[in-house]
């Protein structure tokens, strides 16, 4: 049997669970109450993992008496909310019994002796699964699971303690809505990591993961409008994820640039397609994505005074006793930062920001009759001229460059920037060199802005660092340090003259002719 499985998966501690149980919404949605069962499974590859590779996870599952073989394979992953191909059948055993694969794409894949012969559990699980049938007023059928158990592999083991929203019938905002209703008894936690995927980490511990950059939207020429805006939004949305993600396993200043660039883009998308449809520029999420650029942004800017201010000063100066101590000082105040951004990655709030985010993408709020017809056009209409448009505005804030101020300087900035991610949501509805010429120039004048920027805030960070009973030293080492960034600085006005004339001679890549 072949199926599309919907589900939303949510970590829980396991102290929350008693509260979960007792949630009055479990049996106001679930009156014949909850069932139990025991399951085993049991996941087949090779050593060198043919399957995972291919992004498949082949199982054999105990429920009861019967042996139900699963594949699994293909779909996505967005703020939690899992979509994958699955493939089910009943066989006589705990091993694979390939007669039961019907699908062509999974009869080529197990065709080759080699593979079947080399395939072998990898690692188990099992646990306890208590399901509710949960049917809301609209009519959602969702099946919530609520799983107890552990992961075992050779090399160890991890604890599963999580709930699953399975969407049976209706619309994924359900499962987002039924999760967001729940956290306000019992904090949740979106997840992206399906079980496989755990157990195969304990087969070989994954090597620490680069951060995740910005990638194209998959937008097309005839998509409408609507659905452009929705795909760029859980593109940023994944990217965001992804980051979270990494960064809670372990801390690397990439991780933190990456979400808040995955926040700029969104709060850009907001903004950018509100002109078709208003309620798209929701304030309350707004509002909850500033707070989270605000959480994230003290972290990083420690990071660039760190790394990119302070490094080179002290290498140019590495006997400075004032430069040493100023650097300790940032240090353990970068470390504050740090672990508070981490902790607001972790917190509730930003969980049901994600929750609230993935609900609001589903149902679209923002659509009615006043604002179909334009959601409804070919996007390339609107494409073009949104970027036209944010190119006028960037082209009139860059008059008169030489005689901006600091503030005008910025505000050219956040235009910049503006363009440059409606570029990146467009570009690939034009002709890739002509959009990728155009965007390396819009680049590089976003860099050099980005370098004036992070000038003016070293004064504050120096001032956020005080003299800890070392006026002196902190005295001399902040001269050094600003004597060198005035010098930086000038440098780089310098350059923001030739890069903003550069720009302004390049063709822009979406008119005609």
């Amino acid at each position: 049997m072949n199926n599309t499985e919907v589900e939303l998966k949510l970590l829980i501690d396991p102290a929350d669970i008693p509260r979960l149980r007792r949630h009055p919404l479990l049996k106001a949605l679930c009156p014949s109450g909850p069932k139990t069962r025991k399951l085993y499974s049991t996941y087949f590859d090779t050593d060198d993992f043919a399957l995972k590779n291919k992004e498949i996870a082949l199982r054999v599952r105990r429920s009861g008496r019967q042996w139900i073989q699963t594949i699994k394979g293909g779909g996505s992953v967005r703020a939690g909310l899992h979509q994958r191909d699955e493939w089910e059948a009943p066989v006589a055993r705990n091993e694979p019994d390939f007669t039961k694969i019907s699908d062509p794409r999974l009869i080529g894949l197990f065709a080759t002796d080699a593979l079947r012969q080399n395939l072998h559990p990898v690692f188990v699980t099992e646990f306890s699964r208590t399901v509710w049938l949960l049917e809301t007023e609209a009519g959602d059928q969702v099946e919530m699971a609520l799983d107890r158990g552990e992961i075992r592999a050779d090399r160890g083991s991890s604890t599963i303690c999580e709930v699953e929203l399975e969407l049976k019938a209706g619309s994924p905002a359900a499962l987002y809505e039924l999760a967001l209703a729940l956290q306000e008894a019992v904090p949740l936690r979106a997840e992206n990591a399906s079980k496989a995927e755990r157990g195969y980490a304990l087969c070989a511990p994954p090597a620490a993961l680069p951060a995740v950059k910005a990638e194209l939207p998959g937008i097309r020429r005839g998509m409408p409008v609507g659905e452009a805006f929705r795909s760029v939004a859980w593109n940023c949305l994944s990217q965001l994820q992804d980051n979270q993600s990494r960064l809670q396993q372990g801390y690397d200043p990439e991780y933190i640039h990456q979400m808040r660039v995955a926040v700029r883009r969104l709060r850009s998308a907001l903004g950018l397609f509100s002109v078709a449809a208003p309620g798209i520029k929701d304030a309350v999420l707004i509002g909850e994505l500033r707070w989270l650029a605000g959480e994230l942004g003290q972290a990083r800017d420690w990071d660039v005074f760190l790394g990119e201010t302070l490094a080179p000063v002290l290498a140019f100066f590495p006997q400075d006793a004032g430069l040493a101590w100023l650097q300790r000082r940032a240090g353990r105040l970068c470390g504050e930062k740090r672990k508070r951004a981490r902790e607001a990655a972790a917190s509730q709030r930003y969980h049901k920001l994600l929750l609230t985010l993935g609900g609001w993408l589903w149902r679209e709020p923002w659509r009615n009759a006043g604002v179909a017809a334009e959601l409804d056009q070919p996007v390339a209409a609107f494409a073009a001229r949104m970027l036209a448009q944010r190119h006028r505005q960037l082209r009139r804030r860059g008059r008169n460059l030489a005689a901006l101020t600091a503030e005008q300087r910025h505000a050219l900035r956040i235009a910049a920037k503006k363009l440059r991610y409606a570029t990146e949501f467009f570009s690939i509805l034009y002709p890739r060199k002509a959009a990728k010429r155009y965007l390396k120039s819009l680049a590089d004048l976003q860099d050099v802005l980005g370098a004036l920027n992070d000038q003016a805030v070293i004064g504050r960070l120096l001032e956020e660092i005080g003299s800890g009973g070392r006026d002196a030293l902190r005295i001399r080492a902040g001269g050094v340090i600003i004597g060198w960034s005035v010098g930086k600085a000038r440098l780089q006005l310098v350059s923001l003259g030739r890069t903003w004339k550069f720009f302004k001679q390049r063709k822009v890549f979406w008119e005609k002719g």
